[in-house]
Parts: structure tokens; C-alpha cells; sequence
């Protein structure tokens, strides 16, 4: 399991999928604050 980034240091690289339906790179929204939330469904 990979260490978290430390304050400071840049973040791993990811790519999500979005709500409607597109996909969004973290590189993609450099420079801007991003907060990422896992949501967990009934499946």
C-alpha cells in the first residue's frame, strides 16, 4: 500500500469517473482545491 502524500508534496496520479457519466483527471485541475469523496452504493 502506497504512503499518503505528505503537506506539501503533490498527489498521486487519478482518474474518476464522474456523476454524469464523463471521467475527470486530477491533473486535469491543477492548481485548483479539489475534494475527492468516495461514495459507497447498495450494489
Amino acid at each position: 500500500m502506497a504512503s499518503a502524500p505528505q503537506p506539501g508534496e503533490a498527489a498521486p496520479p487519478l482518474d474518476l469517473p464522474t456523476l454524469q457519466d464523463g471521467r475527470v483527471a486530477l491533473a486535469d485541475l491543477r492548481g485548483r482545491v479539489v475534494l475527492v469523496s468516495f461514495l459507497r452504493h447498495a450494489g
